[in-house]
């Protein structure tokens, strides 16, 4: 008996989602790229999912890496404190210290210890800054990491706009921006049954936007992430040329 259903009316999918838009701006303080510091020369830095040890290695930079992408710090001293402590307090501090950088289009956290300013040239290749999502549309490709093989796809529109593929039913809704905080939905969902595989995409792929805080979006590559700074999942553009 097949797995396939009955295509259903309209029926609400997620309630209603909100995060604080960051589009990939590197923190005001931080340099424009990264290179690898006093990282063994046979071995390798983790990019992690969040900004702690015990967060999924998503990812892994040699030790000459230059050219990494900086989208910002967590942890550590500010500007003000650092600048009233000593050596050996920002030195401490630098331990507890994380940032989001890119790497060959795999966006993670990694240890501000192991990071100095780099010169270049990009080793991200995300295809710079995006200023806004209206009239992109993107892929999903991984789940923190970890490989989607069903096709799930949401779509920027005009008007305030959303729309897009779940894994199985297409869905759709509105999106706005005021005041620093980004929100999406309430979104309505078709009710079509598929085959396992894509019904499990569907369920993750809304359990991550349900989840998602703040992005961090390039021309080429939008990763999403919770409120505790993990990421959630990351997706590529799909009409780019």
């Amino acid at each position: 008996m097949p797995l396939f259903g009955k295509f259903y009316s309209l029926v609400l999918l997620v309630p209603f989602l909100s995060f604080t838009p960051s589009l990939a701006q590197s923190a005001a303080d931080g340099p424009d790229f990264y290179r690898l510091n006093d990282v063994a020369s046979h071995s390798a830095l983790n990019m992690r999912s969040g900004p702690n040890a015990a967060s999924r290695i998503v990812g892994k930079i040699p030790a000459d890496a230059d050219g990494l992408a900086d989208f910002g710090c967590v942890g550590g001293l500010d500007a003000d404190q650092s600048a009233s402590a000593t050596a050996a307090q920002r030195q401490a501090a630098l331990k507890t210290r994380w940032c989001k950088i890119g790497y060959k289009r795999i966006i993670g956290w990694s240890a501000a210890q192991f990071l100095t300013e780099g010169t270049g040239p990009d080793a991200f290749n995300g295809g710079g800054r995006l200023s806004a999502l209206a009239g992109s549309e993107w892929q999903l490709r991984d789940f923190a990491g970890v490989p989607v093989t069903e096709n799930a796809w949401i779509a920027f529109k005009g008007d305030d706009l959303v729309s897009g593929l779940g894994g199985c039913n297409r869905f759709s809704g509105k999106v706005s921006v005021k005041k620093g905080k980004f929100s999406i939905g309430p979104l309505a969902m078709t009710k079509m049954a598929c085959p396992p595989e894509m019904m499990e995409t569907e369920q993750d792929f809304s359990r991550a936007l349900a989840a998602t805080q703040s992005i961090t979006a390039t021309h080429l590559i939008l990763a999403l992430f919770d409120k505790e700074n993990q990421l959630l999942a990351t997706l590529t553009r799909r009409d780019a040329d």
